[in-house]
Order: structure tokens, then C-alpha cells, then sequence
């Protein structure tokens, strides 16, 4: 730490005078997507700028910027924290939406800083790349800035499991430009969403709207969360550089106009992890790596039509440190994890068509990951020391299409889409659960159809005062004579929008959702038989949120938002008498097991947001959830879910100070999760144990105690030099800066070994089917404070 100071204090003594920077802003009907005719003004000064779709701002000296974008008969739109960045020409893009107010008075009176939309008027928030990259506690990772929002838990520390109003992670969707993108993270849980570190570049990304309800029509899936990733525009005027180094990872982007007319352009990234050197340097077991690659090429044409192609892929490897210190803690994870390398990849285009009256998009896309993980007993790679053997593909290729368009007053969405997945599993797994011991063969190849289609309206009554969304899609399978008619997947939604004051408004939706199966679950196949094929449904999920918003002055909103969730048809494991909306937190794979459909659970409670965007060089969140998350064991009781977290605390804060320097801190705090105890007796068992390699949970007491209260305080530094002609940053991010008790309150459980290394057996002359090991039981490990420190090169 002190020889980085040092850097820093290097560093300022060659600061060079701000150069000059530029900005090319295109604004459009957030409708039809045609230009639209504004004016642009820097937040806090008096000259404005306007034209015709495109506006162009230049000379402006290196710095942070809120630029203010208004246009006659639409509402104000900004945008924030915007670094301009010498000798770069920055582009960006901002849709409005139209409203119907008369008077600049008015205008003035009812312009907003937050996003909201007739089908969403609650359980949206947006935040912009910028907001994301100064977040502390994130490292630049949107699933770790999103914590900072109300109704989102979390588990581990260094994992970005999103457990969304008391659901699991498996309930979350992501789109990027309209394309959907199943995997997100590196070391992805297959059958989940979460992993250990995000594969999207923050620095494509010009926002994210975060749904925790209330999704629109044309995004199907969704039962927790739902977030659409708007890339940026790449600049005009030449090819610009940007590289990171970084104590976790390597990263080269480029972006700029890649024809001569600068019709067409392109966003390229590549990056090369160290995070194996982090984690080997402080100690922990396990070390992955990973290599990953962002790109979108665009082309615009003189009618404003738009083509674009969207790609990212990872490939994740992982490796244990035998070097680690052989604490209880490091010898259990060592022992239980798999070495699972992994691949993905998702490639997308599309094509947005104007028309008269709004527009049509057109997507296509393919995904593909493959999963793999071996296990050995004691990792003594033998062949009869083998516990499982997985191997797994999963591929889909989809088709979108959506129509925008009015009819009068009314303002119409409508369209279609179709999935051809292909799933596949050549796998051999011993395995120990509630009901004993299994072997499986496994050897799916599933081919399943997905397809469904939606309409939504919306529109504005009594002055304008009262807005209101009625909306429905319908979907099905051909998986199954239980998912292959639509009108079983009937999906309305209503949402309404009251402004009783000019500041003040009352928010309400209520919607039902469908989510089919993961394929881990529709495509077990053993024995030549589809076992879950008669036995699943589609996932239902009924809402109901209400809410008041206030937005005051100085960019200030407030929120409050009550929330009521009914689940049913949710996959239920046979072999372990629990709801799969228990599980998923963790690395591997679920729902490969035999399941059916009778779970059921609820979730509800009271959400309060404050926000404040930058004004005056300070922003701020303060956020929190009261909830209860409860699902159905085996007897059809509803008992806490693993995501039953009472209350949610986070408070975000970041101060910008004179000469580029930047403070933000976050501290979160987060109720004991439920958590199911250990069958010691059983787990002790040498067959089982060798099997299992760790401790059994005893399910017959799902949930049934608690784990501590989690806790973390997250501080982020940096510090900005700007040269004639490029500019330097370095940063400085603590994760859990005093390193907090571990959230878990499960004891610790290993086996009592001799000097070789065995197990020590309790009884050696029974049996071998009656031995038992002597077991070692101890506290978790304290969690370790995580720093993440880089330097970014901007030219």
C-alpha cells in the first residue's frame, strides 16, 4: 500500500493542464426511433446547443459532465457523469419520450431524473456505466453495483448470486440491444445465473434497466428480475484505445468508426484474468482463470435504419492451490470442489426498420455453453477414486420480433419469438442424498421448441394525470403435453400510474410470469427415459407491487414499494424433498434429478429507496428491504427459502473532489439466511462420506436455523491524470475492508486424519459397510478483505 501511494504521489507531480474534449449526442423518439429535433445543455451553465437528431458539443475541457437534453413536446432527459476525455470524440445516444404538457413552465416543473415507463411504472431502476464504474464494492461489475438497490440480496462475497425478492438466481433474465444472453458470469451454475465474476465490459455499456417487477410484455422468462443492457455508440472521428491492468485481470478495448463514411463502427474488447494470482496470494484454495471477448458492429443507414451484430464468449478454467494454508475451511473446499472447465459464447444480430408509424426490430441469435466438471475422491485421479464425470452442452438459436406502433392515442407493442434448444449430457455421477445413495448413467440429447408471442398498450387519460398498460403474452413448449398449449401459459399484466401532485405519484402492476424448466431439468434422461418429461410444468409467479414515488429537487427521488409474489408448478426434488427454489447459490449444476411440479411458495415485503445523482459533486443511495421468502417442503409446509433475508441495509455514497480525484463507500448489511443443518451421524459413515467427501445436509430440517448477520464495508479511490492527448486513471477498490464474520453459521467438517492423510475410523474391525470416520468439527474461516487496484490507459 505504501509503495502505491508513492506511484500516486509520482504521478501527480507530472499533471499536465486538461486538454479539450468533444461530445456527439443523437437523440431520438424513444418510440418510432426517429430523430428528434433538441436542444443540449451543460448541467449548470447558461449556453445550449441544438440540432436536428445530432448535436454536437466541442472544445470542452477534460472533466465530468451532466449534459440536459430537451426537445418541444417530450420530457427532459439527461445524461450523467459523462468523463470527456482529450482529443476523443465521445458519442452517445438518448430517446425521449413525447408528453403531451404545453408550457416551458410546466416542463420545467415536471421533468425528472429517473427512468420509468407506462408498463413499468414501478420496480425499474436504471443506471448508467459510469454510475457502475464509480460503485464501490463492484470492481466494475454491474451484478455487484446492483446490490446497492432495494429487494437485492446476495450470498457469498466473491460470487454474484442475485436472489431478487426473495427468489432464486435461476429467476433472473438478461438482454443486451434485444438480445437475450443466458450467461452472464464466468463459472456460470448451470441451471442458475450466478458464477464468480461478470463477463460483460462495463465500458460498452451505456445503462442497464433493472426490473425487480412489473416486465414488459416482450420479455419472456422473467420471475425475479429482468435486465436489458443498452450498449453505446462507438465514436466517430478515429479508432480510440483503452487498456486496463489490473491486480485481477487484463483488459485491451477499442471502439471507433470502421468505414470511411463512419456508417458502420464497432466496439471491440478482449480480456485475460489474474485473478488466480489474487486468490493464490491471499491464501484461498481454489484458483480460476479466464479469458473473455465483448464486440458489436453497427451500421447505420441514411434512413435511420439500423444492422448490428452482438458477440461475447469466456472460457473459464480452474485450478486448486496446494499451497494454501490447511485450515479446516481449505481442506473441506479443496475436498468437495470439482475441476469443472467451462465455455460459452453468444452471437446475435439485429435489424431495426423505421416505418410511418414507429418501427419493427428483427433478431436472431445462438448461444452455447459447455459444462464440464470431474471429481476424484481426495483428487487422486484413479479410476475407481471417481465420483462424477459431467459433461454437458447446451445450445438455443432465437428469433425475435417486435413491432412498435399507435393507434390513435393508444401506444401498441406486439410480437413473437422462438427458441430451437438442443441439450446434452454424457455424464456418470455417484451421488448421496436424503433418500440414499444414486449411480446415474446419464446420456440426454433433447431437442425442445419454445416459441410465444405478446401485445401491450398503453395510454394517458385525465390530462395527462393517469397513465395506464394492459398487456398479455402467451408461450409454450412442445416438450410435453404439459407445456405445449399457450392458454396454459396465459400471461396478463396491467400496470397503472396516478401523478396526484406535480412531484408525488402512486405506482401499481400486477402481472402473472412463466419460466419453463432449466433443460438440466427437462433433459435427464436415464435409462432411455425422459424421467421429468410427465412431471414438469412451467413455473408460475402471480405479482403484486404498489408504490409511491416522490422526485423532488436537486435530483432526488424517493420510493416505496410494497410487494406480494405466489409461486407454483416449481420443480421439487424426489430425492431430497425440497424445492429447487432453495438451491443454486453455489458452483455445479442444478436439477439434474428427478423432479415434478409441486412446489409452491410466496414472497413479500416493503421496499424504500432514496436516490440522489450527482449534483454538486456528491451522489448517493440509501436502500431497504423488509421481506420474507417462504416455499413448500415435501409435507406441502411452507417454511423459510434459503433467500429468506428480513432485512436489507445498503448505503452508497461517493464524493468527487477537486483534480480527478473520486470517494465512494458502501457498507451493506443483510439478516442471517436460513440455513439447513448437518447430519453428522450419517455424514460420518465411510461409504457415505466417501461419496459425498464433506458433510450431508439433514433436509428433514430444511432451514431450520439461521446463519450470522453479513456485514461489509466496500471503499473505492481513484485518481485521473489527463495529457495532451490521452489519460491515465488508477484505482483502488476494498472489498470488505475489515473482513467481516462469515455469513454462514454452519460449522466446519472434515474427517480426523493420520499422518498419511486418511480418515481415522472409529470402528475398523466392523464392517466395511457400518464403519464410520471420526469427524473434525470446526468454526468457518474469517472473510478476508479483497483489494482490487488497476490503471487505466485512455487514447
Amino acid at each position: 500500500m505504501r509503495h502505491l501511494f508513492t506511484f500516486f504521489l509520482l504521478l501527480s507531480s507530472f499533471f499536465l493542464k486538461s486538454q479539450v474534449g468533444s461530445i456527439n449526442i443523437s437523440v431520438f423518439d424513444e418510440f418510432s426511433k426517429k430523430p428528434v429535433e433538441a436542444t443540449v445543455k451543460i448541467q449548470n451553465r447558461a449556453e445550449s446547443t441544438t440540432g436536428n437528431g445530432s448535436i454536437q458539443l466541442g472544445n470542452l475541457p477534460s472533466g465530468s459532465y451532466t449534459f440536459e437534453i430537451t426537445a418541444e413536446n417530450y420530457d427532459i432527459s439527461y445524461l450523467y457523469d459523462i468523463d470527456i476525455i482529450p482529443n476523443q470524440n465521445l458519442t452517445f445516444s438518448v430517446g425521449l419520450s413525447r408528453s403531451a404538457i404545453k408550457t416551458i413552465q410546466e416542463v420545467l416543473i415536471k421533468k425528472k431524473a429517473y427512468k420509468t415507463t407506462a408498463e413499468s411504472p414501478v420496480s425499474l431502476r436504471n443506471i448508467t456505466s459510469e454510475e457502475i464504474q464509480k460503485n464501490a464494492g463492484s470492481n466494475r461489475d454491474i451484478s455487484r453495483a446492483i446490490l446497492s438497490f432495494p429487494g437485492v440480496g446476495s450470498t457469498a462475497t466473491f460470487r454474484n448470486d442475485l436472489f431478487i425478492r426473495g427468489g432464486s438466481s435461476a429467476e433472473n433474465k438478461f438482454y443486451i440491444d434485444g438480445i437475450e444472453v443466458p450467461i452472464i458470469n464466468h463459472f456460470q451454475t448451470q441451471g442458475a445465473s450466478g458464477g464468480p465474476r461478470g463477463i460483460i465490459t462495463v465500458d460498452f455499456i451505456k445503462d442497464v434497466d433493472f426490473y425487480s417487477g412489473a416486465f414488459p410484455a416482450k420479455r419472456n422468462g422473467a420471475l425475479s428480475s429482468l435486465f436489458e443492457f443498452n450498449l453505446k455508440e462507438a465514436r466517430k472521428d478515429k479508432l480510440g484505445y483503452k487498456a486496463i491492468v489490473g491486480l485481477d485481470d487484463l483488459q485491451l478495448m477499442i471502439d471507433g468508426p470502421l468505414s470511411k463514411d463512419q456508417s458502420w463502427s464497432g466496439l471491440f474488447s478482449v480480456r485475460k484474468s489474474n485473478l488466480q494470482l489474487l486468490f493464490k496470494a491471499i491464501g484461498l484454495p481454489f484458483l480460476p482463470s479466464y479469458y473473455d471477448a465483448t464486440f458489436k458492429v453497427s451500421k447505420k443507414f441514411k434512413s435511420g435504419d439500423e444492422l448490428y451484430f452482438v458477440g461475447l464468449g469466456a472460457i473459464d478454467k480452474f485450478e486448486f492451490n496446494t499451497d494454501a494454508k490447511n485450515t479446516l475451511a481449505n481442506l473441506t473446499l479443496i475436498d468437495r470442489l470439482p475441476v469443472a472447465p467451462q465455455w460459452n459464447y453468444t452471437f446475435g444480430a439485429g435489424y431495426r426498420h423505421l416505418v410511418d408509424n414507429g418501427n419493427w426490430l428483427f433478431t436472431v441469435s445462438r448461444n452455447l455453453l459447455d459444462n464440464q466438471a470431474t471429481k476424484y475422491y481426495r483428487n487422486i485421479e484413479t479410476p475407481g477414486n471417481l465420483l462424477f464425470d459431467y459433461n454437458s452442452q447446451e445450445g438455443e438459436n432465437k428469433i425475435r420480433i417486435d413491432r412498435n406502433f399507435m393507434l390513435g392515442d393508444f401506444v401498441f407493442s406486439a410480437g413473437t419469438n422462438f427458441n430451437d434448444a438442443k441439450y446434452t449430457n454424457n455424464s456418470t455421477i455417484k451421488a448421496v442424498n436424503q433418500s440414499g445413495i444414486s449411480f446415474d448413467e446419464v446420456n440426454s440429447d433433447l431437442k425442445v421448441l419454445q416459441y410465444g408471442f405478446y401485445v401491450q398498450s398503453a395510454k394517458k387519460f385525465f390530462d395527462n394525470k393517469v397513465q395506464v398498460s394492459l398487456g398479455t403474452r402467451f408461450d409454450a413448449s412442445n416438450y410435453s403435453e404439459q407445456t405445449n398449449n399457450p392458454f396454459e401459459q396465459f400471461s396478463p399484466r396491467f400496470s397503472l400510474n396516478y401523478k396526484f401532485t406535480d412531484r408525488w405519484a402512486f405506482n401499481f402492476n400486477t402481472g402473472i410470469y412463466h419460466q419453463l424448466p432449466a433443460y438440466t431439468a427437462l433433459g435427464l434422461k436415464l435409462n432411455d427415459n425422459l424421467v421429468n418429461q410427465k412431471t414438469l410444468k412451467y413455473i408460475q409467479n402471480i405479482h403484486y407491487v404498489a408504490g409511491l414515488e416522490y422526485n423532488g429537487k436537486d435530483n432526488l427521488r424517493l420510493t416505496m414499494e410494497g410487494y406480494f409474489k405466489k409461486y407454483k408448478n416449481y420443480p421439487f426434488s424426489l430425492r431430497n424433498q425440497i424445492s429447487l427454489a432453495n438451491i443454486g447459490a453455489d458452483f455445479g449444476v442444478v436439477g439434474s434429478e428427478p423432479l415434478d411440479s409441486r412446489g409452491f411458495g410466496e414472497t413479500y415485503g416493503i421496499e424504500f429507496l432514496a436516490q440522489k445523482r450527482t449534483l454538486n459533486n456528491f451522489y448517493g443511495i440509501l436502500a431497504y428491504t423488509f421481506g420474507y421468502s417462504k416455499f413448500s417442503d415435501g409435507a406441502g409446509n411452507l417454511l423459510p427459502s434459503s433467500w429468506d433475508s428480513r432485512h436489507i441495509v445498503s448505503v452508497s455514497a461517493g464524493k468527487v473532489l477537486p483534480r480527478n480525484w473520486n470517494f465512494s463507500a458502501r457498507f451493506r448489511m443483510q439478516s442471517g439466511l436460513p440455513e439447513t443443518p448437518y447430519d453428522l451421524v450419517r455424514s460420518s459413515s465411510v461409504p457415505i462420506w466417501n461419496i459425498n467427501n464433506g458433510p450431508l445436509q439433514d433436509f428433514t430440517k430444511l432451514n431450520s436455523q439461521r446463519g450470522n448477520v453479513a456485514h461489509q464495508l466496500d471503499l473505492r479511490t481513484e485518481k485521473k491524470w489527463v495529457f495532451k492527448k490521452w489519460q491515465f486513471t488508477a484505482y483502488l477498490d476494498i472489498i470488505n475492508v475489515y473482513g467481516s464474520k462469515t455469513a454462514s453459521n454452519l460449522p466446519v467438517v472434515n474427517l480426523q486424519r493420520d499422518d498419511n492423510g486418511n480418515g481415522v475410523i472409529q470402528n475398523p474391525n466392523a464392517p466395511s459397510s457400518d464403519q464410520n470416520y471420526i469427524l473434525e468439527v470446526g468454526q468457518q474461516d474469517k472473510n478476508m478483505p479483497i483489494p482490487y487496484f488497476g490503471f487505466i490507459f485512455e487514447f
